[in-house]
């Protein structure tokens, strides 16, 4: 285990005063998993901080009742930079700087989001917020300048799964934390924004309340699992960066304003997420139109991989496929259309088949 690695993870679904999410609490549930995973971040779970309401939280229809609050979010991480400063010093004194260098923060946020107008930042709003209670959010950048200049943490990620639409006249708040040091160690940083500046963030809709999902937490999580890993089975930042930004665009492009996420990062090499990651192919029948037959490109799977190219000579075709969004696209000009124009989502695990 990472003994060393710690995080606040944050999911708000309900918010009196702004209109309910479906899918933050469950995100921040499923990113708080590949957490205490040991196949995944392999974080202990006494170091994970889950903030969320319960259902029984969640009935208040007074936002400023609602939570959770900034500072069930501010307490979390200082318990965690507090925590991490003592075990480094619990070390002996000549282990202490390589120990620093192991630690690690993760920071995960999914609700409704803002960017302030004093910085190109993404804000996540707290439950009791509202129109004129816009005040009540976490700023990334401030929180990240934050942990840079006191540096309790050698390495910090940051993945903000909110909108990013501009409100003027809202300042971004920086934490409440002191202890900012004179000589801040070198940090490193992998930070994640769901969307550009300017932009809303999706949920995927379904009937499901419960299995409703953000794209952009879906994309991180496949990704974290396997689909960004190299050959070696490594997942690291760039790679990661690169599979959720194709995948992201991909599952937004029908929309109005599709949605683009956005990563920023230090100046050191990639960081390194998991290491052995199993193949996470699995076989996905790939049902064709009636009578098609020919060649057929599928489009997706890892940023960077070429095209698949099959020719089809059945109804049906089954094919191993990592997790992520596909399109199939017929080489000849002539052939009937697929259905949804071609695109498809291979889910972790594969699944019974998907009709084109």
């Amino acid at each position: 285990m990472n003994d060393l690695h710690y995080a606040v993870v944050v999911g708000i679904n309900r918010y009196p005063a702004i209109g309910d999410l479906q899918g933050a609490r469950g995100d921040a549930c499923r990113f708080h998993d590949w957490l205490v995973d040991p196949g995944g971040g392999a974080v202990p779970a006494a170091n994970v901080h889950l903030v969320t309401a319960t259902e029984e939280d969640e009935r208040t229809d007074d936002f400023l009742s609602a939570v959770p609050t900034r500072d069930y979010v501010d307490r979390a991480l200082y318990r965690s930079h507090t925590a991490v400063g003592k075990a480094v010093r619990a070390r002996p004194e000549e282990e202490q700087s390589d120990a620093w260098r192991a630690t690690r923060l993760y920071v995960f946020l999914a609700g409704h989001g803002f960017s302030p107008s004093n910085n190109s930042d993404a804000a996540l709003l707290m439950a009791n917020a509202a129109r004129d209670y816009m005040g009540s959010h976490i700023a990334v950048r401030q929180y990240l300048n934050w942990y840079e200049s006191a540096s309790p943490f050698h390495e910090v990620v940051f993945l903000a799964d909110c909108c990013r639409t501009r409100f003027g006249g809202v300042e971004a708040f920086a934490p409440p934390f002191t202890g900012n040091t004179e000589a801040p160690d070198d940090v490193d940083y992998f930070v994640g924004f769901a969307t550009s500046l300017g932009d809303p963030a999706y949920e995927e809709q379904i009937a499901d309340r419960d299995g409703a999902r953000g794209h952009f937490t879906t994309a991180v999580l496949e990704g974290l699992r396997g689909a960004s890993a190299t050959p070696a089975g490594t997942v690291t930042s760039d790679g990661l960066a690169n599979y959720v930004t194709t995948s992201v665009r991909a599952r937004t492009g029908d929309a109005l304003v599709p949605q683009q996420a956005r990563f920023i990062t230090g100046a050191s090499a990639p960081m390194v997420f998991t290491r052995g990651v199993e193949d996470p192919s699995a076989p996905v029948t790939l049902r064709f139109p009636e009578g098609f037959r020919g060649w057929v490109q599928l489009r997706g799977g890892a940023p960077g991989e070429p095209p698949i190219r099959l020719h089809v000579d059945a109804a049906e075709s089954v094919e191993k496929l990592k997790p992520g969004m596909y399109r199939a696209m017929p080489e000849s000009v002539n052939a009937v259309d697929f259905r949804d124009g071609g695109f498809f989502e291979v889910m972790t695990g594969g699944g019974n088949g998907v009709q084109l």
